[in-house]
């Protein structure tokens, strides 16, 4: 079986047996090989905005002799993707607000999957607060580092039913992520603490500050980020 790295073996740890598994985004076609060999979809559907990483899933798919079960589609996020054409989406290696025009702009046929796993490597904030909008359940989260950088992986499905809201700590760090506190949680908080303190510290320093300008804003948004670990980080200890 086709070897996986930290952050792919997490995510397709994830994905629940199925039927088909669309793989947005799908680059070099690891993802997509994994799922097929572990049998943990029977079809796949590999689709990219660009031709040269489609190409290359195309080429290592079928050195892994699985072609006839991937079907290859250059698309804008889901624009090639019908409402229920596959019980599994998985959106990732992107950035939250890239994830969140995707979504938004396929919006039915994000609804129409069983299952969706994201991996945002920014503003996971915007991205949560928009899958609450849209009535989505967060079913598990999990944190992965990569290259010294710590990224949650999320999984959640439509509920339509479903309404309900999350604090600005759920939607920054993620409410299945606070209550399982994995290991790399702590290390999360540590590293996102000593950042914010360091800008935080140049920004002060800096005289003559209106009120009303860009930078006392930032401070603003500095210190309630720093509040939010730090409640955080006693939780933690009880």
């Amino acid at each position: 079986m086709i070897k996986l790295s930290e952050r792919l073996q997490i995510i397709y740890g994830m994905v629940p047996k199925c039927d088909t598994i669309c793989d947005v985004g799908c680059d070099h076609g690891y993802l997509t090989i994994a799922l097929l060999e572990g049998n943990v979809a029977t079809r796949a559907i590999a689709m990219d905005v660009n031709k040269g990483p489609l190409n290359s899933a195309k080429e290592n798919v079928g050195l892994h002799g699985l072609s006839d079960s991937v079907d290859f589609r250059l698309s804008d996020g889901l624009k090639k993707l019908s409402v229920s054409e596959a019980d599994t989406i998985c959106i990732c290696g992107m950035g939250g607000a890239l994830i969140t025009r995707i979504l938004d702009a396929g919006i039915d046929v994000a609804k129409s999957a069983k299952t969706i796993i994201l991996e945002p490597q920014s503003e996971y904030d915007r991205l949560r607060a928009f899958l609450v909008g849209n009535h989505f359940l967060f079913l598990d989260e999990a944190l992965c580092m990569e290259e010294g950088k710590i990224y949650p992986i999320i999984k959640v499905c439509y509920e339509p039913d479903l309404d309900y809201s999350l604090s600005d700590a759920e939607l920054e760090y993620g409410p299945i992520i606070i209550k399982k506190r994995p290991t790399l949680f702590k290390t999360l908080l540590n590293k996102n603490k000593n950042e914010y303190l360091s800008i935080l510290e140049k920004l002060v320093s800096k005289k003559d500050i209106a009120s009303d300008s860009p930078i006392q804003k930032r401070i603003k948004e500095l210190e309630d980020a720093l509040n939010c670990i730090e409640r955080l980080e006693l939780e933690m200890e009880e």
